[in-house]
């Protein structure tokens, strides 16, 4: 597979974000309070307004009943 450039990286966080969500008929809001964060930092990050810290991802992820799996690799 290709590597994505960071808006791409960071639109697919964000639709992984939001199919979660959707997935698990939650609303933003519960969402926020799950992850210990406000219903406008949600929909800031689902709409790309605000970027999203790893602490963010993690809270976000643990909400969702995710994993967060980060790699680098060599170009």
């Amino acid at each position: 597979p290709g590597f994505l450039c960071p808006e791409q990286e960071t639109y697919e966080v964000t639709r992984q974000i939001i199919a979660l969500r959707l997935q698990q008929g939650l609303t933003q809001l519960e969402v926020a309070r799950r992850a210990g964060t406000t219903q406008s930092v949600i929909a800031r990050i689902e709409n790309g307004e605000q970027n999203i810290s790893l602490k963010t991802l993690s809270r976000l992820a643990r909400a969702l009943k995710a994993d967060v799996k980060i790699a680098l690799r060599p170009r």
